[in-house]
Protein backbone atom coordinates (compact mmCIF):
# COMPACT_ATOMS: atom_id res chain seq x y z
CA UNK A 1 0.00 0.00 0.00
CA UNK A 2 1.33 3.65 -0.63
CA UNK A 3 1.71 6.44 2.32
CA UNK A 4 -1.31 7.94 0.75
CA UNK A 5 -3.82 4.93 1.84
CA UNK A 6 -1.92 4.56 5.34
CA UNK A 7 -1.95 7.82 6.65
CA UNK A 8 -5.97 8.07 6.98
CA UNK A 9 -5.85 4.39 9.01
CA UNK A 10 -3.11 6.28 11.54
CA UNK A 11 -4.63 9.78 11.87
CA UNK A 12 -8.11 8.20 13.05
CA UNK A 13 -7.14 6.18 15.98
CA UNK A 14 -4.38 8.83 17.10
CA UNK A 15 -7.06 11.70 17.44
CA UNK A 16 -9.29 9.10 19.26
CA UNK A 17 -6.37 7.68 21.25
CA UNK A 18 -5.97 12.09 22.20
CA UNK A 19 -9.42 12.23 23.34
CA UNK A 20 -8.92 9.13 25.61
CA UNK A 21 -5.81 10.06 27.12
CA UNK A 22 -7.29 13.42 28.06
CA UNK A 23 -10.34 12.14 29.43
CA UNK A 24 -8.39 9.67 31.71
CA UNK A 25 -6.47 12.43 32.74
CA UNK A 26 -9.50 14.28 33.98
CA UNK A 27 -10.72 11.47 35.37
CA UNK A 28 -7.24 10.14 37.16
CA UNK A 29 -6.93 13.64 38.72
CA UNK A 30 -10.57 14.40 39.86
CA UNK A 31 -10.53 11.11 41.28
CA UNK A 32 -7.02 11.06 43.05
CA UNK A 33 -8.23 14.56 44.73
CA UNK A 34 -11.37 12.49 45.68
CA UNK A 35 -8.96 9.93 47.35
CA UNK A 36 -6.30 12.29 48.59
CA UNK A 37 -9.63 13.86 50.36
CA UNK A 38 -10.28 10.38 51.97
CA UNK A 39 -7.08 9.48 53.08
CA UNK A 40 -6.49 12.98 54.59
CA UNK A 41 -9.59 12.96 56.27
CA UNK A 42 -9.55 9.12 58.02
CA UNK A 43 -6.72 10.41 60.34
CA UNK A 44 -8.15 13.39 61.23
CA UNK A 45 -11.77 11.76 62.10
CA UNK A 46 -9.71 9.47 64.35
CA UNK A 47 -7.46 11.48 66.32
CA UNK A 48 -11.22 13.86 66.87
CA UNK A 49 -12.66 10.40 68.09
CA UNK A 50 -10.15 9.82 70.76
CA UNK A 51 -9.11 13.63 71.54
CA UNK A 52 -10.13 13.99 75.42
CA UNK A 53 -12.41 17.05 76.32
CA UNK A 54 -10.52 19.27 78.87
CA UNK A 55 -12.21 17.98 82.43
CA UNK A 56 -11.21 20.46 84.53
CA UNK A 57 -9.28 20.70 87.76
CA UNK A 58 -8.00 18.03 90.09
CA UNK A 59 -10.01 17.70 92.95
CA UNK A 60 -8.70 14.45 94.90
CA UNK A 61 -7.09 11.56 94.13
CA UNK A 62 -6.61 8.28 96.12
CA UNK A 63 -4.14 4.75 94.61
CA UNK A 64 -4.41 1.60 96.51
CA UNK A 65 -1.90 -1.37 95.80
CA UNK A 66 -3.11 -4.88 94.33
CA UNK A 67 0.39 -6.12 94.18
CA UNK A 68 0.59 -9.87 95.19
CA UNK A 69 -3.22 -10.74 94.08
CA UNK A 70 -4.13 -13.86 91.50
CA UNK A 71 -4.03 -13.18 87.47
CA UNK A 72 -8.22 -13.30 88.34
CA UNK A 73 -8.49 -10.88 90.69
CA UNK A 74 -6.39 -8.45 89.09
CA UNK A 75 -8.13 -8.84 86.16
CA UNK A 76 -11.46 -8.08 87.92
CA UNK A 77 -10.24 -5.00 89.32
CA UNK A 78 -8.86 -3.62 85.56
CA UNK A 79 -12.08 -4.20 84.19
CA UNK A 80 -14.06 -2.30 86.96
CA UNK A 81 -11.75 0.44 87.12
CA UNK A 82 -12.84 0.81 82.74
CA UNK A 83 -16.42 0.55 83.68
CA UNK A 84 -15.85 4.00 85.88
CA UNK A 85 -13.23 6.07 83.81
CA UNK A 86 -14.88 8.66 82.21
CA UNK A 87 -18.19 8.79 83.72
CA UNK A 88 -19.49 12.16 84.52
CA UNK A 89 -22.03 13.57 87.16
CA UNK A 90 -23.76 16.70 86.49
CA UNK A 91 -24.41 18.72 89.69
CA UNK A 92 -27.01 17.72 91.87
CA UNK A 93 -26.78 13.87 90.67
CA UNK A 94 -26.14 10.80 92.90
CA UNK A 95 -23.94 8.65 92.01
CA UNK A 96 -24.08 5.08 92.74
CA UNK A 97 -21.18 2.52 92.31
CA UNK A 98 -23.58 -0.37 91.79
CA UNK A 99 -25.53 1.10 88.52
CA UNK A 100 -22.26 2.41 86.92
CA UNK A 101 -20.67 -1.20 87.46
CA UNK A 102 -23.31 -2.66 85.79
CA UNK A 103 -23.74 -6.25 85.93
CA UNK A 104 -20.99 -8.31 86.98
CA UNK A 105 -20.84 -11.80 85.38
CA UNK A 106 -18.69 -14.32 83.78
CA UNK A 107 -20.24 -13.11 80.45
CA UNK A 108 -19.57 -9.82 81.46
CA UNK A 109 -15.74 -11.10 81.09
CA UNK A 110 -15.44 -11.20 85.75
CA UNK A 111 -13.22 -13.98 87.19
CA UNK A 112 -13.81 -16.15 90.35
CA UNK A 113 -11.56 -14.92 92.87
CA UNK A 114 -11.58 -14.92 96.44
CA UNK A 115 -14.15 -12.68 98.54
CA UNK A 116 -15.60 -12.77 102.03
CA UNK A 117 -18.92 -14.39 102.46
CA UNK A 118 -20.54 -16.01 105.71
CA UNK A 119 -17.64 -15.55 107.87
CA UNK A 120 -15.26 -17.59 105.52
CA UNK A 121 -13.03 -16.62 102.12
CA UNK A 122 -14.33 -18.71 99.37
CA UNK A 123 -14.69 -17.79 96.26
CA UNK A 124 -16.75 -15.85 93.85
CA UNK A 125 -17.08 -13.77 90.38
CA UNK A 126 -15.64 -10.58 90.66
CA UNK A 127 -13.49 -10.93 93.85
CA UNK A 128 -11.60 -7.69 94.03
CA UNK A 129 -13.74 -5.34 93.27
CA UNK A 130 -13.94 -4.10 96.96
CA UNK A 131 -10.74 -3.05 96.32
CA UNK A 132 -12.21 -0.62 93.66
CA UNK A 133 -15.38 0.58 95.41
CA UNK A 134 -12.41 1.54 98.19
CA UNK A 135 -9.71 3.53 95.71
CA UNK A 136 -13.21 5.44 94.36
CA UNK A 137 -14.22 5.98 98.43
CA UNK A 138 -11.10 7.68 98.90
CA UNK A 139 -10.45 9.72 96.01
CA UNK A 140 -13.87 11.33 97.17
CA UNK A 141 -13.03 11.98 100.18
CA UNK A 142 -10.15 14.05 99.04
CA UNK A 143 -12.33 15.48 96.73
CA UNK A 144 -14.65 17.11 99.63
CA UNK A 145 -17.67 15.66 98.26
CA UNK A 146 -21.01 14.65 100.65
CA UNK A 147 -21.01 10.49 100.97
CA UNK A 148 -25.01 9.51 100.84
CA UNK A 149 -23.54 5.83 101.22
CA UNK A 150 -21.00 3.69 102.45
CA UNK A 151 -20.62 0.29 103.94
CA UNK A 152 -17.40 -1.12 105.22
CA UNK A 153 -15.66 -4.70 104.79
CA UNK A 154 -16.97 -7.18 107.33
CA UNK A 155 -13.89 -8.44 108.18
CA UNK A 156 -10.73 -6.09 108.19
CA UNK A 157 -8.64 -5.92 104.90
CA UNK A 158 -5.04 -5.32 105.81
CA UNK A 159 -3.85 -2.93 102.75
CA UNK A 160 -6.98 -0.91 102.88
CA UNK A 161 -6.46 1.95 105.48
CA UNK A 162 -8.18 1.48 109.04
CA UNK A 163 -11.76 2.72 108.71
CA UNK A 164 -12.04 4.31 104.98
CA UNK A 165 -12.73 1.34 103.22
CA UNK A 166 -15.92 0.56 101.33
CA UNK A 167 -17.81 -2.71 100.20
CA UNK A 168 -20.46 -3.41 98.17
CA UNK A 169 -22.95 -6.20 97.21
CA UNK A 170 -25.50 -6.64 94.03
CA UNK A 171 -27.96 -6.55 95.19
CA UNK A 172 -26.99 -4.94 98.53
CA UNK A 173 -25.24 -2.16 99.99
CA UNK A 174 -23.81 0.15 97.56
CA UNK A 175 -21.28 3.28 97.28
CA UNK A 176 -23.05 6.52 96.98
CA UNK A 177 -21.94 10.44 96.95
CA UNK A 178 -23.73 13.60 95.36
CA UNK A 179 -22.22 15.95 93.02
CA UNK A 180 -22.55 19.62 94.78
CA UNK A 181 -19.79 21.10 93.27
CA UNK A 182 -22.57 23.37 90.93
CA UNK A 183 -20.85 21.85 87.88
CA UNK A 184 -19.83 18.44 86.06
CA UNK A 185 -17.26 16.39 87.37
CA UNK A 186 -15.59 13.34 85.92
CA UNK A 187 -14.21 10.09 87.26
CA UNK A 188 -10.96 9.10 85.46
CA UNK A 189 -9.58 5.27 86.46
CA UNK A 190 -6.71 3.06 85.78
CA UNK A 191 -4.76 0.90 86.96
CA UNK A 192 -0.62 1.38 86.30
CA UNK A 193 2.34 -0.20 88.11
CA UNK A 194 -0.59 -2.52 89.85
CA UNK A 195 -2.03 0.11 91.72
CA UNK A 196 -5.88 1.22 91.44
CA UNK A 197 -5.62 5.06 90.63
CA UNK A 198 -8.94 7.23 91.07
CA UNK A 199 -8.87 10.83 90.14
CA UNK A 200 -11.84 13.51 90.75
CA UNK A 201 -11.70 16.39 88.24
CA UNK A 202 -14.10 19.54 87.76
CA UNK A 203 -14.28 22.94 88.90
CA UNK A 204 -12.99 23.85 92.23
CA UNK A 205 -14.73 25.57 94.92
CA UNK A 206 -11.97 25.99 97.40
CA UNK A 207 -13.61 23.83 99.70
CA UNK A 208 -10.92 22.02 101.88
CA UNK A 209 -11.48 18.07 103.26
CA UNK A 210 -9.77 16.59 105.79
CA UNK A 211 -10.18 13.01 107.82
CA UNK A 212 -8.94 12.47 111.03
CA UNK A 213 -6.87 9.64 112.52
CA UNK A 214 -8.76 6.62 112.91
CA UNK A 215 -10.06 5.87 116.74
CA UNK A 216 -9.87 2.50 118.13
CA UNK A 217 -12.29 0.88 120.50
CA UNK A 218 -14.00 -2.50 121.46
CA UNK A 219 -11.49 -4.50 120.54
CA UNK A 220 -12.43 -8.65 120.54
CA UNK A 221 -9.79 -11.15 120.48
CA UNK A 222 -9.02 -14.17 117.64
CA UNK A 223 -11.87 -16.96 118.41
CA UNK A 224 -10.31 -20.30 118.62
CA UNK A 225 -9.96 -22.09 115.76
CA UNK A 226 -12.83 -24.39 114.74
CA UNK A 227 -12.44 -27.80 113.28
CA UNK A 228 -15.00 -29.59 110.95
CA UNK A 229 -15.62 -33.24 110.22
CA UNK A 230 -16.37 -33.96 106.25
CA UNK A 231 -15.65 -36.72 103.87
CA UNK A 232 -15.73 -34.34 100.88
CA UNK A 233 -12.33 -33.29 101.74
CA UNK A 234 -9.01 -34.70 101.24
CA UNK A 235 -8.17 -37.55 103.59
CA UNK A 236 -4.40 -36.90 103.50
CA UNK A 237 -4.33 -32.89 105.33
CA UNK A 238 -6.80 -30.92 106.85
CA UNK A 239 -8.20 -27.47 104.61
CA UNK A 240 -8.24 -24.28 106.47
CA UNK A 241 -9.45 -21.18 105.47
CA UNK A 242 -9.33 -17.63 106.68
CA UNK A 243 -6.19 -15.66 108.45
CA UNK A 244 -7.07 -15.45 111.82
CA UNK A 245 -7.86 -11.80 112.72
CA UNK A 246 -9.04 -9.51 115.86
CA UNK A 247 -12.35 -7.37 115.69
CA UNK A 248 -12.52 -3.38 116.26
CA UNK A 249 -14.71 -0.30 116.29
CA UNK A 250 -12.93 2.31 114.38
CA UNK A 251 -14.62 5.87 113.99
CA UNK A 252 -12.90 8.57 111.41
CA UNK A 253 -14.05 11.86 111.27
CA UNK A 254 -15.19 13.48 107.31
CA UNK A 255 -14.77 17.35 107.51
CA UNK A 256 -15.08 19.80 104.87
CA UNK A 257 -15.09 23.29 105.35
CA UNK A 258 -16.52 25.53 101.69
CA UNK A 259 -15.24 28.89 100.94
CA UNK A 260 -18.99 30.37 102.49
CA UNK A 261 -17.56 29.39 106.17
CA UNK A 262 -19.86 26.48 106.29
CA UNK A 263 -18.85 23.63 107.86
CA UNK A 264 -20.12 19.87 107.26
CA UNK A 265 -18.55 16.71 109.29
CA UNK A 266 -19.47 12.99 108.87
CA UNK A 267 -19.01 10.29 111.33
CA UNK A 268 -17.66 7.08 109.67
CA UNK A 269 -18.05 3.78 112.23
CA UNK A 270 -16.77 1.04 111.02
CA UNK A 271 -17.45 -2.59 113.25
CA UNK A 272 -15.57 -5.45 111.68
CA UNK A 273 -15.70 -8.53 113.23
CA UNK A 274 -12.97 -10.94 114.39
CA UNK A 275 -12.31 -13.84 111.69
CA UNK A 276 -11.96 -16.98 113.19
CA UNK A 277 -9.76 -19.76 111.51
CA UNK A 278 -11.55 -23.01 110.15
CA UNK A 279 -10.21 -26.02 109.42
CA UNK A 280 -12.14 -28.78 107.36
CA UNK A 281 -10.67 -32.48 108.03
CA UNK A 282 -11.93 -35.96 106.92
CA UNK A 283 -13.85 -37.81 109.04
CA UNK A 284 -17.04 -37.83 110.68
CA UNK A 285 -15.71 -37.70 114.55
CA UNK A 286 -15.86 -34.02 115.39
CA UNK A 287 -12.62 -35.28 117.86
CA UNK A 288 -9.72 -32.79 116.28
CA UNK A 289 -6.38 -34.33 116.04
CA UNK A 290 -3.49 -32.28 117.96
CA UNK A 291 -1.67 -32.33 115.16
CA UNK A 292 -4.30 -30.64 113.54
CA UNK A 293 -3.08 -27.60 115.14
CA UNK A 294 0.23 -27.05 113.87
CA UNK A 295 -1.23 -26.29 110.09
CA UNK A 296 -1.62 -22.76 108.87
CA UNK A 297 -3.30 -21.80 105.45
CA UNK A 298 -0.97 -19.20 104.01
CA UNK A 299 -4.26 -16.46 102.71
CA UNK A 300 -4.02 -14.61 99.50
CA UNK A 301 -5.51 -11.53 98.96
CA UNK A 302 -9.53 -11.49 99.29
CA UNK A 303 -12.16 -9.33 98.43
Amino acid sequence: MSKHHLQPRVYVPAFFALVIVAGLTVYSSTHKNKLKSVEVNKPALAIDTIKEEPIGELLGKASISFEGGTEERNKNIELGVSKLNGKTILPGEEFSFIKSLGSVTEEDGYSIAKVFLNGEVTTGVGGGLCQVSTTLFQSLLKAGLPITERHNHSYTVSYYDVGIDATYSDPGVDLKFVNDTGSPITIKGKTEDKEVIFEIYGTSDGRIATTTEPIIYNVVDVPPARYVATTTRSSSEPECVNKPQIGYTSNVIYNVLYPNGDFKTKEFKSRYKPLQKVCYYYGVSTTTPTSFFFFFFDEEKGT
